[in-house]
């Protein structure tokens, strides 16, 4: 059986980072954009890798250097266990995939295995890139002994599996209880939101009461906040027991609850696994079609309807693009119910939310518009599209609307939270609208124009096109670049008109907006 686990899990490996395809393709265009791909995935490697040097070197500076460990394997399970649920259900149970390999001479443990090695070696990699980091930092500084190391490496590699079984049994809950409802896509997206919701709250409540008590001693400071990881996360504390105490007790208490729970999961998971799947990819049909009163709309409005319908068809989809829009009314809330000090401790932005607000609310819906990957998730449907009597402008039109209704009701919430929370002036309310507003708009445009050039159109899950495209990321990038440059610009100088960097910037993006709509053609022979 260990021979089919790895050959299932190298297969299904290669398929999600497209290493067959760069390998074996003739089409040079196909190559570059995974050199691209690549070059962006060192960015965003560097860029992490920074972030948790900085942090970890910041608690070694202030005494609280012996809760490095506990604070980054905190950060890895929240991590993983956020996105794993977003997309635990449609890789473990999908359906599709498992009539495929089923035919195959392999057992279904060997298929439940492969899947769950997926997103754990991914995930491993990404608390490896977490983990290393820090400790680096912590060990130049600190000159722990060998053991630190070791023990470190050893609780790296073993890191995901809790938060990634809690996941896995969160989102086959998630989807078996909308299941069995009949608007199940709908019940999903509610349910997963709640739990990603419930999550954020936890985390920014734990930011929160740490940063309340830094008037305190810091050895102070530092008993609360191993005590509130404790409470929260105990095997965080059993990492940092072995790594600073070299305790090899509490490794050996981490591997085993954590290895233990995977393989009691993986036997429950392995008796119940086709029953679940069936259950999972089951429709319920009704025979009561009645005929009724046909109308008549414009090509625009069949085309958002059209549009809206494929988006709220997936779960996954929705979830992931409709993060940025969730986190833009939970920062309102937090500026309505918080002070602003304590929003930008809790955020670990001092003196920027108060400067930037009505930037950081417009860059959070572009992180990840619907957009960024519409086109792609036409997949093999494309042709449909390109046969329809209807232009590219029509086209982009549908689309960029699309994103717009989905975001205006977020955008509404979150402007009313503002101006109760800030009783603004009149410049300081047109920047809050107006900002924010634009921001919207470019994502939308700006997301399209990148999935024109990126297109996935060949995927067999959807996970690889809302989570793992070159559109995605790129369109992440771009929506990160245009808000970091204005808040750099807004710290850095000192003595800058706050308004005038607002200006600036809606300018330059309603210039980007309009400038991408230039040049439409009349027909879609473009991908």
């Amino acid at each position: 059986m260990m021979r089919q686990i790895r050959l299932l899990t190298i297969v299904s490996l290669q398929g999600m980072f497209g290493l067959n395809e760069i390998r074996h393709t003739k089409d040079r265009g196909k190559k570059v954009r995974y050199c691209l791909m690549g070059f962006l995935w060192l960015m965003l490697i560097v860029l992490l890798a920074g972030y948790v040097g900085v942090m970890s070197m910041g608690l070694v500076m202030t005494g609280m250097g012996r809760l490095v460990p506990a604070v980054l394997a905190m950060s890895v399970s929240l991590v993983v266990l956020f996105f794993t649920i977003l997309k635990a259900g449609p890789v473990l149970f999908d359906w599709k995939a498992y009539e495929k390999q089923i035919v195959m001479p392999v057992n279904v443990r060997a298929i439940i295995v492969s899947r769950f090695l997926t997103m754990y070696i991914t995930n491993m990699l990404l608390g490896l890139l977490v983990l290393l980091p820090g400790m680096t930092v912590y060990g130049v500084m600190e000159r722990p002994g060998i053991l630190f190391y070791l023990y470190g490496i050893a609780a790296g590699i073993f890191l995901p599996l809790l938060p990634l079984t809690a996941a896995s049994v969160l989102g086959a809950s998630i989807a078996g209880i909308s299941s069995r409802w009949r608007y199940k896509n709908l019940v999903s997206i509610v349910l997963t939101m709640v739990l990603v919701c419930a999550i954020m709250a936890g985390s920014m409540g734990m930011s929160g009461m740490e940063e309340s008590e830094l008037n305190a001693m810091v050895q102070q400071m530092a008993e609360l906040m191993e005590g509130q990881i404790y409470r929260a996360y105990p095997p965080a504390v059993w990492i940092t027991d072995a790594m600073i105490l070299g305790e090899p007790v509490k490794l050996l208490l981490f591997l085993a609850v954590s290895i233990g729970i995977f393989i009691l999961f993986l036997e429950i998971l392995s008796r119940f696994y086709v029953n679940i799947c069936m259950l999972l990819s089951a429709r319920e049909t009704k025979g009561d079609y009645r005929m009724k009163e046909l109308r008549e709309k414009s090509v625009l409005g069949t085309m958002v309807e059209r549009e809206l319908r494929h988006y709220f068809s997936s779960s996954i989809y929705v979830v992931n693009t409709m993060m940025g829009e969730l986190l833009m009314v939970l920062l309102a809330g937090a500026v309505l119910f918080m002070d602003m000090e304590t929003v930008e401790a809790m955020l670990g932005l001092p003196g920027v939310v108060g400067k930037a607000l009505p930037i950081l609310m417009g860059f959070l819906p572009v992180m990840m518009p619907l957009t960024a990957c519409s086109i792609s998730m036409e997949g093999k449907q494309w042709w449909m599209l390109q046969t329809m009597p209807v232009t590219r402008k029509d086209m982009i039109r549908s689309k960029v609307a699309a994103q717009l209704l989905v975001a205006l009701p977020f955008y509404l919430v979150s402007e009313i939270l503002l101006f109760l929370a800030l009783r603004p002036g009149w410049a300081e309310g047109v920047s809050l609208l107006a900002v924010p507003a634009v921001y919207i708009i470019f994502g939308a445009r700006a997301g399209l124009a990148v999935n024109e050039l990126m297109p996935l159109l060949d995927w067999e899950s959807e996970v690889r096109v809302v989570k793992q495209s070159a559109s995605t990321m790129v369109t992440m990038l771009v929506g990160m670049a245009t808000a970091i440059v204005p808040i750099v610009v807004l710290v850095a100088v000192p003595g800058i008109s706050v308004y005038g960097v607002y200006l600036v910037t809606v300018v330059l993006l309603s210039a980007a907006t309009f400038a991408m709509n230039l040049g439409n053609g009349k027909r879609m022979h473009y991908v």
